[in-house]
């Protein structure tokens, strides 16, 4: 039974190989358009920019915790 499970699994991820292989090659002949870099930098801003927020409030927030008495 567990031999059942094991070989699903395998052949699963022998499937997402392929299928990342696949993919890796479809990109390599894809050229980027003019304005896909600048899209990707907007989308990674709006992406981190709030995490990052949220670490430096908590940071700042335990610092206030900590200092206040002083």
């Amino acid at each position: 039974m567990l031999n059942f499970f094991k070989n699903r699994r395998l052949e699963r991820n022998l499937k997402v190989e392929e299928k990342e292989k696949e993919f890796r090659s479809r990109i390599k002949d894809t050229p980027l358009e003019k304005k896909d870099i600048p899209a990707m930098i907007i989308a990674a801003f709006l992406v981190l920019f709030p995490a990052v927020l949220l670490a430096f409030g908590a940071i700042v927030l335990i610092m206030f915790l900590f200092f206040r008495g002083a």
